[in-house]
């Protein structure tokens, strides 16, 4: 059902528990695994500081996937990495998903407000939405009360 997957990494508890589930269904289906994570620079930055906080942005994309990749591999699948750093996040990873020919894209709810309106995230929403895909929201294992 599924032969390409790509999982969105940002880093976050949440990120992992979706690269998770996407490493398993990747070796449930003998799927081809993509890790993807988008760095913006907002334009409103002094031209001064662009530079530097492009590298540091960069460096700790680089180490978000290099992360996600080994949680993938404990689960013996080997996946491809992609940094993207062009476009706002839901719209890189849904053109990125086109381009790949995806079935499935993985991604953790980071929904950040109190009142629990926005329990799946903007960025998740607007995936959701807008995705020729299937995509899955993969929430936070919560502890039991």
């Amino acid at each position: 059902m599924f032969s390409n997957i790509l999982v969105a990494a940002d880093g976050s508890m949440g990120s992992d528990h979706a690269v998770s589930a996407a490493a398993e269904i990747a070796a449930a289906f003998g799927a081809k695994l993509t890790v993807c994570h988008v760095f913006h620079i907002p334009e409103t930055y002094r031209d001064d500081l662009i530079g530097p906080l492009r590298d540091s942005i960069r460096q700790d994309g680089e180490d978000i996937l290099a992360h996600a990749v080994k949680v993938a591999a404990g689960f013996g699948v080997e996946a491809d990495s992609r940094l993207l750093s062009t476009g706002h996040p839901a719209e890189a990873i849904t053109t990125l998903a086109e381009e790949l020919g995806v079935g499935l894209i993985v991604l953790g709810a980071r929904g950040k407000s109190t009142d629990g309106s926005r329990e799946i995230g903007s960025v998740g929403s607007a995936i959701a939405a807008g995705a020729k895909a299937s995509v899955m929201i993969v929430r936070r294992k919560i502890a039991q009360r």
